[in-house]
């Protein structure tokens, strides 16, 4: 079997955890606390203080409503970060990663799977499964909901969004139950770390008894997909925490699984790479438990619901926070530095600062031309000063980032990766990117020039015309509100800034989040675009967001970027099985999207957060992503690619 746990200790110095943010929170009332676990020295570790209260609701608050209540529709185009957050604890999955370090550790399954084997014409694995588990009804959860979650992908040839790195159809040919807790899973070929154990192992299983009847409709509709999408999932029962209600703009609440299958089970982690759960299904893998505990806590969930009060601004949320309405801070967006002083000068509130594994991006549509032209890409970031709007106009709540898998997610990170404009003065930048437009055949009926006593462009470039010699018609730019993130509202101003002094012709145009996300990802009507992406720690999310196959409505691929080269290593990449040679093609891609450029990363903040101590406690609060990320994952489900 590959071994896939602690991998990630090679590079990271804070590591994300899976466990969801809701399975831990003391809410309402305290009681004594335990003793918190030891650090390879022997002295208490900082952060990790078990939850210490049962019951209670756990108020937490965010900027924007869910946009669908259907998983189906969160896993594919409506795969926002809120949507995430509310509908994440309701899913299950066989695998997950554990917490902080990052091992590949059971979570429905009962233990590791079999060693991928051939048999026949198909590659097989079985899992065994936890005894007892059930949905939040009371349904028994088991080997047959899995069937059928992954055969209703295959049927209806679900490929939008994150379906298709959880269950890649490509290698997925079926599954079978041979019992309640025993499954039986059939590829075509040898399936890599990314299709198998960082793919299927951790896809979402939904319970059959109550998709069936929809799945069913569904088929016999001119759009499967469309409809299955389109179905009121508020009375879906879940696995960890169940969808209860809501009241649109204003809040929306998850009611806990009693009887969640993992809930009670003590989680522990060993200085020599043992991970050990203690109580009703008892696990040791990865080594012999020695040394000293490293992490120690007691799985939930310890709430009885989660609220997620919605605002619509900073100004209400911190109002609703000072007077308690509610005790932990949902944004991805990280806190700005002035919000977080403001915070912390309340009574029995903690800030804490996690580095962050997503980025904020310029993107392009290549179905528009000239956009299709590397020449006006190239130029186009070379042209944009990263340093001078994160450092100077946003005063370092931004930090420049240039490849496509950012530093924070270091074993992942080619250091290597060009930094196309990274110390060029302003009229390095003009004259650069005038040499790269030219060769590759614009021309202007001015050019821009560089003054340098005025410190300026004089003349303004204008009059710019494509290889084909036609004028290039105003482009738009469309980007984030300056109410959901100033950041990237700033930065798409000075992008357009610089590009129109140039004399490229671009109209700025500022949406809300789930407006814009739709206009990207559903309808694709963008020319050029900012938005931002949060990752998973396994770094599979290039062949997602440039795959050819994700080219369609819904797709991740929004851009239209298709290369044979890009997939070529895709292909590769995903019968990979040696982590080795797996890193060396996440390598090899990012330098190649750094050469092609279907985005332009932009910056990404740290993760500044905020949560009442008084109030909650958590195991531990050094997380890559922070504490939220773990919070949409109640159930243990690594979180797939967010939209940011």
């Amino acid at each position: 079997m590959v071994r896939v746990a602690r991998y990630w200790l090679l590079g990271l110095a804070i590591l994300l955890a899976a466990t969801c943010l809701a399975l831990f929170p003391a809410c309402e009332e305290e009681e004594e606390e335990a003793t918190p676990a030891a650090t390879p020295d022997g002295t208490p570790s900082p952060g990790v203080t078990p939850a210490t209260t049962e019951g209670g609701v756990y108020q937490t608050g965010m900027f924007e409503d869910i946009s669908t209540t259907n998983y189906w529709n969160s896993m594919g185009p409506k795969a926002t970060v809120y949507n995430e957050y509310v509908l994440g604890p309701a899913v299950a999955s066989l695998m997950r990663y554990s917490d902080q370090r990052l091992d590949w550790v059971p979570n429905l399954a009962a233990d590791l799977p079999s060693d991928l084997e051939q048999e026949g014409d198909f590659w097989v694995t079985t899992v065994t499964l936890k005894e007892g588990a059930v949905w939040g009804d009371g349904e028994p959860m088991t080997a047959d909901d899995a069937v059928f979650t992954w055969h209703t992908v295959r049927d209806l040839e679900i490929i939008d969004g994150n379906w298709p790195s959880a269950v890649d159809l490509d290698f997925f040919d079926h599954a079978e139950a041979l019992d309640d807790t025993t499954l039986k899973i059939f590829f075509s070929e040898e399936a890599g770390l990314p299709v198998w154990q960082f793919g299927l192992a951790m896809a979402p299983i939904l319970p059959e008894h109550y998709w069936a009847s929809v799945v069913e409709e569904a088929k016999a509709k001119d759009d499967p997909v469309a409809t299955l999408y389109a179905h009121d999932a508020s009375d879906v029962p879940g696995a960890g925490f169940s969808f209860s209600r809501q009241e649109p703009g204003a809040f929306v609440e998850n009611t806990a699984n009693p009887d969640y299958v993992r809930k009670g089970l003590t989680v522990k982690e060993y200085e020599d790479g043992t991970y050990v759960e203690e109580g009703t299904y008892p696990l040791t893998i990865y080594g012999e438990a020695t040394g000293a505990i490293t992490l120690e806590f007691e799985e939930g969930p310890h709430a009885d619901a989660t609220v997620y009060n919605i605002y619509a601004d900073q100004d209400s949320a911190l109002l609703a926070f000072q007077q308690g309405d509610f005790d932990f801070w949902l944004n991805p967006l990280s806190l700005p530095k002035g919000l977080a002083d403001q915070l912390a000068a309340i009574e029995g509130t903690e800030i804490i600062t996690n580095p962050s594994n997503g980025y904020r991006y310029l993107g392009f549509n290549f179905r528009v031309p000239p956009l299709d032209n590397k020449g006006l890409r190239t130029a186009t970031a070379i042209l944009i000063d990263r340093e001078f709007v994160s450092n100077v106009i946003l005063q370092g709540q931004a930090v420049p980032v240039y490849g496509t898998v950012p530093e924070g997610n270091a074993f992942w990170a080619n250091p290597d990766v060009p930094k196309l404009g990274e110390g060029l003065t302003r009229e390095e930048r003009i004259n650069e990117a005038l040499t790269v437009m030219k060769e590759a055949g614009f021309t202007w009926e001015v050019e821009p020039v560089w003054d340098a006593d005025g410190a300026a462009v004089n003349p303004r470039g204008s009059g710019l015309k494509g290889p084909d010699g036609n004028p290039v018609p105003t482009i738009r730019l469309s980007a984030p509100s300056a109410g959901y993130d100033p950041l990237r509202s700033t930065f798409a101003i000075w992008i357009g800034e610089w590009l129109n002094e140039f004399g490229i012709p671009v109209d700025v145009q500022l949406f809300g989040f789930n407006l814009l996300a739709d206009k990207i990802f559903e309808q694709q009507d963008i020319d050029m675009w900012i938005l931002g992406w949060g990752l998973t720690p396994f770094a599979d999310h290039m062949a997602s967001f440039f795959s050819c196959d994700e080219m369609e409505l819904g797709g991740f691929n929004a851009g239209g970027y298709c290369s044979d080269e890009f997939q070529a290593l895709i292909d590769e990449f995903n019968v990979e099985t040696d982590l080795d040679k797996a890193l060396e093609s996440v390598f090899q891609q990012q330098e190649l999207l750094a050469e092609d450029l279907p985005y332009v990363i932009l910056f990404t903040t740290p993760i500044v957060e905020a949560y009442r101590s008084s109030a909650i406690q958590f195991p531990y609060t050094e997380n890559l992503d922070g504490l939220q990320t773990t919070g949409s994952d109640t159930d243990g489900l690594p979180c797939r690619v967010r939209i940011l």
